[in-house]
């Protein structure tokens, strides 16, 4: 269980960030991140209860081993691009990314935590000028399955709603 003093999340003006984590990691069905189950407030303190992962981080890892020997490092430097393009499938760019935010669960894989500074896809540059009709699709800059032949719902959906009807739509056939 995770606990943050409201105090200290109002003077460090981080209400945003807090809230960003929660709802991030309530909403994330994702073998790659920690899974919030409840959060929960009383007077002083705010409470996020979580997955269970014994095995540390990997910044006490590295402390430990000093270090990786080269398939160790393979190993989770592989688990790190998956996790990290997970996040990005769910319309998320983590932002903190560090040993400390890299949770290691009782099997030896990651679980990535900390999500405070987490931000949604933007908007990218207009691309028209590159394109011989000068026609541009207005997209997201990572998400690569909205295209001018089908209807786009990228402004509609938040980004893990637009990630379930997107889902949706695949199952469908259309």
């Amino acid at each position: 269980m995770k606990t943050l003093a409201k105090n200290d999340v109002l003077k460090r003006n981080q209400v945003a960030h807090v809230k960003a984590e929660r709802d991030i990691l309530a909403e994330a069905d994702n073998e790659w991140v920690v899974k919030l189950y409840y959060s929960f407030q009383d007077r002083e303190n705010l409470y996020f209860v979580m997955d269970y992962v014994p095995g540390g981080d990997l910044m006490g890892l590295l402390i430990k081993l000093g270090v990786f020997d080269e398939p160790l490092a393979r190993f989770y430097i592989a688990e790190l691009v998956l996790a990290i393009e997970s996040v990005h499938k769910m319309g998320f760019i983590h932002r903190d990314i560090k040993p400390d935010n890299i949770l290691i669960d009782r099997l030896g894989h990651i679980k990535l935590t900390d999500f405070g500074l987490c931000t949604g896809f933007r908007w990218t540059h207009n691309s028209k000028y590159y394109q011989k009709d000068g026609v541009h699709a207005r997209q997201p800059s990572m998400d690569i399955n909205c295209s001018v032949t089908t209807e786009c719902h990228c402004e509609k959906y938040k980004p893990l709603e637009r990630r379930k009807h997107r889902d949706q739509m695949n199952d469908s056939g259309v």
